[in-house]
């Protein structure tokens, strides 16, 4: 047993009511079952080729609801709040390991019905998938990353940003369950430019849905990926696009072309201006340029 087991039982405490609410939000939203949470997605449907979109907490669904508008006309877009955050309870034996979510991602798309898709994750969840493409290569066409650089570049980020208590089993959940609705605000002054139009909405909707009941296990996600390394996720042999962004201040010493350490083929493309959600605060330029990218 670990520091995530407790982050099961306390982000569960009121799952139920929790997640009716979530679920009337929007009637393309259902829950589907996994061994590591019963994910809360959102399935634009149709048969057009999939693409696998999540948000990166303290964001959600409703985060992504512009971008998933702009991307439907081309792809069943099928957005889910990963295992331990939003809506996505997790279960008390899952680990939130690179494996067994990278079989997450996979066990999602059998679930749906889904042979193959492209997977457009960011930051920390680009890892895993990474992962997912790595093990499962015939199941992942192209995958398009935001703000993910190398594994040992994101140790170093995690050094440098995240507070040391949320490193420590048991006491980083207990400390993420007592701050998760001030952290979900303050994130925002840290990873977006100072001066940005997208702040204070982006803050006031995580702020919502932790206070809805969602839930944030950030410690379980910081002390899980603790000794990943670039090793781990070399061998991706699909084609990888790498969006980032320039003004993110928590990111500012991050070298974002590390990426290419782990998969050289990868394209790597700024988003000027933009923070640590270029996918979310330019979602016009970011959707032209993953559509191109697929199609070609």
């Amino acid at each position: 047993m670990n520091g995530a087991y407790l982050d099961s039982l306390l982000a569960g405490r009121h799952a139920a009511e929790s997640r009716q609410r979530a679920l009337a939000a929007d009637p393309r939203i259902r829950m589907v079952a996994t061994r590591a949470a019963n994910l809360r997605v959102l399935d634009t449907g149709g048969n057009r080729p999939a693409l696998l979109l999540t948000p990166d907490g303290p964001c959600v669904i409703e985060h992504c609801l512009p971008l998933i508008e702009m991307l439907a006309p081309e792809f069943r877009v099928l957005c889910f709040d990963m295992p331990g955050f939003g809506f996505s309870y997790p279960r008390p034996d899952y680990r939130f390991g690179l494996n067994e979510t990278g079989d997450t991602v996979i066990e999602l798309m059998d679930a749906l019905g889904i042979a193959q898709a492209v997977l457009a994750f960011s930051c920390a969840n680009g890892f895993f998938a990474m992962n997912a493409a790595q093990r499962y290569p015939q199941r992942v066409s192209h995958l398009v990353l935001a703000q993910t650089p190398s594994p040992q570049a994101m140790q170093r980020w995690t050094k440098r940003i995240v507070p040391a208590p949320l490193k420590l089993p048991y006491l980083g959940q207990l400390v993420m369950a007592a701050t998760a609705r001030k952290f979900a605000t303050s994130w925002f002054d840290l990873s977006l430019p100072r001066e940005s139009a997208h702040k204070a909405a982006f803050a006031q909707q995580a702020r919502h849905a932790v206070e809805s009941g969602g839930c944030f296990c950030l410690a379980s996600l910081v002390q899980s990926l603790g000794d990943c390394n670039n090793h781990d996720l070399q061998g991706v042999q699909c084609p990888t696009l790498l969006y980032c962004g320039d003004n993110d201040f928590s990111h500012k010493y991050t070298d974002f072309e590390s990426l290419k350490d782990v998969i050289p083929q990868a394209e790597i493309r700024v988003l000027s201006g933009c923070g640590h959600f270029p996918d979310l605060e330019r979602s016009a330029d970011y959707a032209s340029g993953l559509k191109q990218f697929v199609a070609a």
